[in-house]
This record gives C-alpha cells, sequence and structure tokens, in this order.
C-alpha cells in the first residue's frame, strides 16, 4: 500500500507539474505575441521617425508588408496592433521556433519572424505641419537623417537582419502617435491651391493626385491653420500655427 500510495503520488506531482508548465507556456505565448506586437510598431515608427520618440507622425490609412508578402490595410495604431497579432497568431508565432535574425522585412521578432514594414509610398506630417510623401527608400533615408532623437544606425529600406528577441525595439517604452489631426480640415499645395479634406482617405488622394498633374515636384503641402487634433490620451487640442504644432510635438516627444 505504502508503494502504491508513492506510485500514486508521483503520478499526481507530474500531472501537477504538467499543469503548470502548460500555464506557464500559454502566458509565454501571449507575452511573445504582446513583444512581437510591440516591437513591429516600435520597428515602423523607428523606421519612418514617427510617434513619440519622433519628429514626425504617419498619415493613415497605411499598408502593412508581412516577411510572407501579404498585406493589411490600417486605419490607426490600433489596427496595426491588431493586424500585426493576427498575422503573428496565424503563422505560428511563440516560444521554441528560434529567435533568429531577421530576413528582407527587417529586424528578426520571436520565432524567427520578420517584422512588417510600411508599403511606400505613405505620408508623414512634419512638426511645421507639412505632409511629406515618401516614395523611396532614399527619401525616407533623407528625412529619418534629419531627426534622430534615438541616436543609432538605421537601415531605411526594410531590408536586412538585426537581432531578434524581445526588448531590441528602437523605438523607447511604447509607440503610437502624438496626435492625430481632425477632419475636416484643409490643406494647401505649393501652387496656393487650397483643398477641404473631409478624411484622411481624401488626403492621401488629393496628394496623389497632385503628384500625377506635377511630375518631378516634391510636394509638400501643408495644413491651413487652425486645426483640431486629438493627443494619444484623447484631449482635443486647437492648434493655431506651425509654431504651436512643433511645441506639441516636442513636448509629446518629452
Amino acid at each position: 500500500m505504502y508503494r502504491t500510495f508513492i506510485k500514486s503520488f508521483g503520478i499526481l506531482a507530474v500531472l501537477a507539474l504538467a499543469g503548470i508548465f502548460t500555464s506557464c507556456q500559454q502566458e509565454d505565448n501571449a507575452m511573445t505575441a504582446d513583444n512581437f506586437v510591440l516591437q513591429s510598431t516600435q520597428d515602423i515608427d523607428y523606421r519612418s521617425g514617427a510617434g513619440r520618440a519622433g519628429c514626425y507622425e504617419l498619415v493613415f490609412p497605411v499598408t502593412l508588408q508581412f516577411a510572407d508578402s501579404t498585406t493589411a490595410i490600417v486605419n490607426s495604431y490600433d489596427e496595426m496592433k491588431l493586424a500585426i497579432r493576427d498575422w503573428f497568431d496565424a503563422n505560428g508565432g511563440g516560444p521554441g521556433n528560434g529567435g533568429g535574425h531577421g530576413g528582407h522585412h527587417g529586424h528578426g521578432g520571436p520565432g524567427g519572424l520578420g517584422r512588417p514594414i510600411i508599403v511606400m509610398p505613405f505620408q508623414v506630417i512634419n512638426e511645421a505641419g507639412e505632409i511629406i510623401t515618401i516614395e523611396t527608400p532614399e527619401q525616407l533615408a533623407e528625412i529619418r537623417a534629419l531627426c534622430n532623437p534615438g541616436g543609432g544606425d538605421m537601415d531605411t529600406t526594410g531590408h536586412g537582419g538585426g537581432h531578434g528577441g524581445p526588448g531590441n525595439g528602437h523605438g523607447g517604452p511604447g509607440s503610437g502617435p502624438c496626435f492625430t489631426p481632425n477632419f475636416p480640415l484643409s490643406i494647401m499645395f505649393p501652387d496656393s491651391s487650397v483643398v477641404l479634406l473631409n478624411s484622411p482617405e481624401e488626403m492621401k488622394a488629393a496628394i496623389i493626385a497632385y503628384h500625377q498633374a506635377n511630375p518631378g515636384q516634391h510636394v509638400r503641402p501643408e495644413f491651413v491653420f487652425p486645426i483640431t487634433v486629438t493627443l494619444a490620451d484623447g484631449t482635443i487640442v486647437t492648434v493655431n500655427s506651425r509654431d504651436e504644432l512643433r511645441a506639441l510635438k516636442e513636448a509629446c516627444r518629452g
């Protein structure tokens, strides 16, 4: 009976340890997904010089391209994070798959999964309220070189590897916008024409149309002040000038 008790106790102990291991593994999986999302959004901000640690703000919608060449159109940072998490979950992300180095889509993530990049062309807003269209890696490198708050080297092409695993994101403790412009608003083009826009999609379409009508120009349309913006905490602020927009961005960057 004593031996039977020991044997039964041993089986129970093994089952308990298996349950603890499974629980920990599930927790690790969740944390790995969180890390992948965090590192991916940090990497996108870092490469474009955008967000709370950079000099620019992304103009949504943007198109993400993942390591398997699939794409997703996202309309905000929240949608970006959700799309990245969905892709990670659908592609077998998790511990035990190897950390790895990034492939041609930038830094490697957990499980050797490459992080997504933004498909060019895309737009960013600078601290003066100008909307800059990024069409090539060279243009991205040019505007990114003007803003490098974190220091260090950067690969703006989205190619080449980086160190995998958690904790190697460049964008600081978080990612996301300092502000989001509210619509309707007006922008002015270099020929002094002013266009009233009701949505980010209309703004993108207007800029593309102007580029097509004026090939070869490096067009930087700018906001017609005053505008209102929504801060990261949901506060709506009226911005009356370039100087006020610049001060708002600098305060956000800290």
